[in-house]
């Protein structure tokens, strides 16, 4: 689903109301960036967490309702996409692995913004998860569950967001420690319909309701 709109509603039933906001599109020769939403879906009661840094990542992610993701070809293009989108009242980005350089634009990225709050996507083994910790990062996501990068990151101050798409995995990765998971691809597996079923007998597990909702 593309967005058109500078307000348009993406989700509701018993979720809460989210909002997206238009990204600049850049229409540039050779180049060229492509942004995506996650929809952070957690329960209705609200948060109850302590002051940890892990825990208020996870605050910051549900006070913003959406994760935008970045991917662009050059680093160049990502740094000039994120300052557009933080400008449009994204708080919450994340670039995926795939953007080249993406270490040294995420270490520009959290010097020039050290408010907001920056993760790295695609994330697959732990020597990726520890460059991105080590530049900043405060979130990690995965397509799928890497128990090699949960257990690194376990006790830590990142947190580590894996990727689910069955009852099975999102309660494995809930009991392996995930305070929040990835449900991948949503749009293929029947988009808030899913997520609302999913919901029923997990209301307590945090959950961000990723692709099918991208600008570019």
């Amino acid at each position: 689903m593309y967005i058109k709109n500078k307000k348009q509603w993406l989700f509701k039933d018993k979720l809460e109301w989210i909002m997206a906001l238009t990204i600049t599109r850049w229409n540039k020769p050779v180049i060229s960036s492509r942004m995506a939403f996650c929809c952070s879906c957690t329960s209705t009661q609200q948060l109850q967490l302590s002051s940890s840094p892990l825990n208020k990542t996870l605050q910051q992610i549900n006070n913003s309702g959406v994760i935008a993701c970045l991917r662009a070809n050059s680093a160049e293009l990502a740094i000039e996409a994120a300052v557009a989108a933080i400008s449009g009242g994204i708080s919450v980005l994340e670039i995926v692995m795939s953007t080249p350089g993406v270490f040294e634009v995420l270490q520009c990225l959290v010097q020039d913004h050290p408010t907001m709050t920056f993760g790295v996507g695609t994330v697959l083994n732990v020597e990726n998860a520890k460059n991105a910790t080590n530049v900043g990062a405060k979130f990690l996501m995965s397509p799928a569950t890497v128990k090699d990068i949960m257990e690194d990151v376990r006790g830590g101050e990142v947190l580590y967001i894996p990727g689910v798409m069955t009852p099975t995995e999102i309660l494995s990765a809930h009991d392996a420690g995930a305070k929040i998971v990835k449900v991948y691809p949503v749009s293929g597996l029947g988009g808030i319909r899913y997520i609302s079923a999913l919901k029923k007998p997990f209301p307590h597990i945090h959950m961000v309701a990723s692709q099918g909702i991208t600008i570019g």
